[in-house]
């Protein structure tokens, strides 16, 4: 009986014993569950790291942007292939003097941080707009079909380890800023992305159009400002001190003339019949090489460029002067930015990223947007990703690539902002709207107190 009773009591203690492990495991699993999306970014984004991020020559390129400011010499002749924007090379002064691999892993952790903030800040904006987008099984929708339908240009973006992430970053802390009406806030940080990207400044007139005149203030000033540290800290060292100025004549005049020439060394890639010029000006420079029905090639890239500039203006226009409507515009921008650049690189496709988004973001929270949003978005990836990778092959690709097939695919997105524009508003509207209604309160002496967001 003894025996036999001491059995079960060592079976019971084994078996306490062995769910303990396993109660440890669960317990740890629960508190890691809400940190799941960022070890699962970590992971990767160390894992693309050896094949990518090492291998990269920006952050030198960069670095030595930054060295030359500091020594006082002229960019374009101590560093003849640099095109870009010399406050761009500011910020990199703070790692300018490290090893070169010291170099490529610093930016290699700050613009993947800047596409992370780019896309939280969008999915916030898509929330607002789109109440639950972003929640529970949506929210994985929405990932998926980013990462699906943007993979390649992740990709792109990272193999070249340029600039623009750190540029759609601040485009997008300007736009949550003008979301919030933060003016002041937003037009400073417009105006840095301007600074060191020169296709921001589109959002000048957008801000005059929209009548933001306090972000226009600020966004003019700071831009002169940023854009004018190198040449201040040119003539604090007695050195080079026309920093902007050679910017402007060598690089920004001979690009903003059509038909023109330079002796730069970039200038036959930005302006000749390049393959990988994805913008509207790529797609003339290919196929106008001449006279075409008694019209030049600069005639009809003026006439193409007029024609989409007005379809931009048109969307605008109707979009509603609200603050909540920012998020909309800067898709609408960010597009227009890609397909009127003088020179837009496939890896410059990530600006379409917020585009993307919200359009997903609308397509799968507002059953009215579903069928057209369905094959606009599945057009759109066909014709800036499915067309041109590997998998399709070299033919199949150069013929999309000669056929501005990646242009197209962005502004093939209008159709779907269009439709949010002018016949299915965001659902987010009607509860602010509602918030607002209910703000509007009786006081003990029967006024009216009208709330801020009311006259938003």
């Amino acid at each position: 009986m003894t025996q036999s009773s001491a059995f079960p009591a060592r079976s019971s203690g084994a078996a306490t014993a062995n769910s303990r492990p396993s109660a440890l495991l669960r317990s740890g699993l629960a508190r890691l569950a809400p940190w799941s999306d960022w070890i699962v970014l970590i992971i990767t984004a160390a894992a693309l790291y050896p094949m990518f991020g090492r291998s990269s020559d920006m952050a030198p390129f960069y670095g030595t942007a930054a060295r030359c400011i500091l020594r006082g010499e002229a960019l374009l002749n101590c560093l003849p292939p640099y095109p870009y924007q010399p406050a761009l090379a500011i910020f990199f002064i703070p790692i300018a003097f490290l090893p070169a691999v010291l170099q490529r892993l610093i930016w290699y952790v700050i613009f993947v941080g800047c596409l992370v903030v780019a896309v939280r800040l969008t999915e916030a904006i898509a929330e607002r707009l789109y109440p639950g987008s972003t929640r529970g099984q949506n929210l994985f929708w929405l990932r998926t079909i980013m990462l699906i339908t943007c993979g390649k240009h992740f990709l792109d973006v990272v193999t070249y380890a340029s600039h623009d992430p750190l540029s759609l970053a601040l485009i997008m802390f300007a736009t949550w800023a003008l979301f919030d009406g933060r003016e002041a806030v937003g037009g400073l940080w417009l105006a840095v992305a301007a600074a060191i990207r020169a296709s921001p400044l589109i959002y000048l007139p957008y801000l005059v159009l929209k009548r933001r005149l306090l972000a226009c203030v600020v966004f003019i000033v700071a831009f002169l400002a940023v854009s004018l540290i190198p040449d201040v800290i040119g003539a604090l060292r007695g050195g080079h001190t026309g920093y902007f100025t050679d910017w402007l004549r060598q690089v920004v005049g001979p690009a903003i003339v059509p038909g023109t020439s330079s002796n730069l060394v970039f200038w036959d890639i930005w302006n000749g019949a390049n393959l990988y010029n994805q913008s509207l000006r790529g797609l003339i420079n290919r196929f106008a090489t001449g006279p075409v029905f008694g019209l030049t090639p600069t005639t009809i890239l003026i006439v193409v460029d007029g024609i989409f500039a007005a379809i931009v203006g048109v969307l605008l226009l109707k979009s509603p002067r609200r603050r909540e409507y920012v998020g909309i515009d800067t898709a609408v921008l960010l597009i227009a930015m890609l397909a009127l650049s003088p020179m837009t690189s496939r890896y410059h496709y990530i600006f379409v990223l917020p585009a993307v988004i919200l359009a997903t973001a609308a397509t799968i929270a507002d059953p009215r947007m579903r069928t057209l949003g369905i094959f606009v978005l599945a057009a759109s990836f066909l014709l800036r990703e499915g067309t041109s990778n590997d998998l399709v092959g070299g033919r199949i690709t150069d013929f999309a690539y000669a056929y501005g097939f990646m242009p197209l695919g962005a502004i093939a997105l209008y159709i779907i902002f269009g439709a949010i524009l002018w016949a299915w508003h965001p659902p987010g509207l009607s509860a602010v709207d509602d918030k607002a209604e209910t703000a509007t309160t009786r006081t003990p002496s029967d006024k009216w107190v009208h709330a801020p967001a009311e006259r938003a």
